[in-house]
């Protein structure tokens, strides 16, 4: 994406990348090449590299349903109708509102899917007053 908030009509190549991670941002430094024909990039130049991501038969939550604890993410599974702490371990990547699920929670688990602060372990469930399958 160019600095202008355009997205470059060509794809590039990532040549370098550095090993250093800004912690505040989370940006990384790297080099690119990109066909170039109309002359609209300038070297050294910056921009967004946008790398698509694909998936395919995962479980995505809302982050809401999660809490950190430790620099561990945790949910909380419905299990014989009580809170049960579960951690579960998620894809690095997110867009900000959701959590692609790697481990931990298995298709047809039943976990609350908002307020899980302020759950406590063994809080009794209701879990016939609304169902998000």
């Amino acid at each position: 994406m160019l600095s202008n908030g355009k997205v470059y009509q060509y794809s590039g190549k990532i040549d370098a990348i550095s090993g250093t991670v800004d912690s505040g941002t989370g940006a990384v430094s790297l080099r690119a090449s990109f066909k170039n024909p109309d002359k609209l990039l300038r070297n050294g130049g910056s921009g967004k590299v946008i790398v698509p991501t694909h998936r395919d038969s995962v479980i995505v939550i809302p982050q809401t349903a999660t809490y950190e604890l430790q620099n561990r993410i945790f949910v909380y599974k419905v299990v014989d109708g009580k809170a049960k702490s579960a951690p579960i371990e998620v894809f690095r990547l997110n867009n900000g509102t959701e959590y692609i699920v790697e481990a931990g929670l298995a298709p047809g688990d039943v976990i609350i899917a908002e307020g899980a602060g302020l759950v406590r372990e063994g809080t009794v469930i209701d879990s016939h007053t609304s169902t998000n399958e």
